[in-house]
């Protein structure tokens, strides 16, 4: 938080924000209000953006990033009270100090992201999740709160989604819960889910269950800069830049068949290949550094994010060994893994937030053994 004043709150205005600023002065959902309702964001991050407008008008940025340096102090309470359900507390407190000393972290509780709220609000949803499970003092109520709960995160970040069904059909696979929770789960995220998609209907006349964002992120991904392999880099800057003024003129509808019909063009007969290259590019990128830092040799970006990036991959590899007996957490984390990384090998792996939606998830896994082996270490010594 010091650092945001010192800084004189350096967060940029991205789409969100501008969403969160027309719905508070004009009450249109909307990025630009000339071309009319937008699905282009999920709303909980712009409705929280237009709640900060009017309550705080002026200087809504500044309170808004004060709001999420708030929720990043909460993050390692909650890593320590979701392993203490395991009674591994001690895991919890390594975790968090991983988060706190994360140069990444520390940097993007600046930024207007909704990354910022996302990894809140999934690690709540993580510790009644694992409340749940574990069948510690739930109540009836707990079933319908969790519902809801699921359908805000749903509502926040759609990467979330497969990820999470998966863990709460595994509840009724596994006899966590009788079927007749999972209804009340399941009704309780529809009713919660729901008005997004019908507001969507009623504004597009068609069914758009999460975001309209598809072709464009495909499109994206050849982006002349989010590239290093030459035979993928299809769209000059120029071209870039030309789709990007368009986007403030042509409805997002519109725009998604020109992406469409432009991708298409670009990639010939041979797309099956490029896609494969591009997906493993992208992985790569995902877990290094994006491609505008891959070249960058400055010492915040060399240490701060290559070399920390690679000493975290390492250790969450040897982490992932040596707890591969726990069959539930070895195959939910690499589940975890896959399911965030898959639709950016689809896509573009072009900023440095998409790692971070995850990458909370790693310090816990080391957390975790790092207590094994503490463990394992101690009772030895007492022999």
């Amino acid at each position: 938080m010091v650092y945001s004043f010192v800084a004189d709150f350096p967060g940029k205005k991205i789409e969100d924000w501008y969403i969160g600023v027309n719905f508070y002065k004009y009450h249109v959902y909307a990025e630009f209000v000339e071309l009319g309702p937008t699905a282009y964001k999920l709303p909980v991050y712009p409705l929280l953006i237009s709640f900060f407008n009017f309550i705080f008008s002026g200087v809504a940025r500044e309170a808004l990033i004060i709001f999420q340096h708030f929720l990043y102090f909460l993050i390692p309470v909650l890593f320590f009270k979701i392993c203490g359900l395991f009674k591994k507390e001690k895991a919890g407190i390594i975790a968090g100090y991983f988060f706190i000393f994360s140069p990444a972290y520390f940097m993007y509780s600046n930024i207007i992201e909704v990354t910022n709220i996302f990894i809140f609000i999934f690690l709540v949803w993580l510790f009644y999740y694992s409340k749940i499970f574990l069948g510690k003092g739930i109540r009836n109520l707990y079933f319908i709160l969790f519902g809801l709960l699921t359908a805000l995160l749903f509502l926040t970040q759609v990467i979330a989604i497969p990820f999470c069904i998966l863990l709460i059909i595994f509840l009724v696979v596994y006899k966590k819960i009788k079927f007749s929770k999972f209804l009340i789960i399941g009704a309780c995220i529809v009713l919660g889910y729901s008005p997004w998609v019908i507001r969507n209907y009623f504004a597009f006349d068609r069914i758009i269950l999460s975001k309209t964002p598809v072709w464009q992120n495909i499109h994206s991904g050849f982006y002349e800069e989010h590239n290093i392999i030459p035979e993928l880099k299809l769209i000059s800057i120029k071209e870039m830049n030309e789709k990007l003024e368009m986007r403030s003129k042509v409805n997002e509808l519109v725009m998604e068949e020109v992406y469409k019909k432009e991708i298409k063009e670009k990639l010939g007969t041979d797309w099956k290949l490029k896609f494969t290259k591009k997906a493993f590019q992208n992985l790569f990128f995902l877990w290094y550094v994006p491609p505008r830092y891959f070249y960058d040799q400055s010492f915040e970006i060399f240490w701060g994010r290559k070399v920390y990036s690679i000493i975290l991959n390492i250790l969450t590899l040897f982490s992932l060994i040596g707890l591969r007996k726990n069959k539930l957490l070895f195959y939910g984390s690499v589940l975890l893994f896959v399911n965030f990384s898959l639709p950016y090998m689809i896509g573009h792996a072009a900023n440095t937030r998409f790692k971070l939606d995850f990458e909370w998830f790693q310090f816990i896994l080391i957390g975790l053994f790092f207590f094994k082996k503490l463990s394992v270490n101690f009772f030895k010594n007492l022999q």
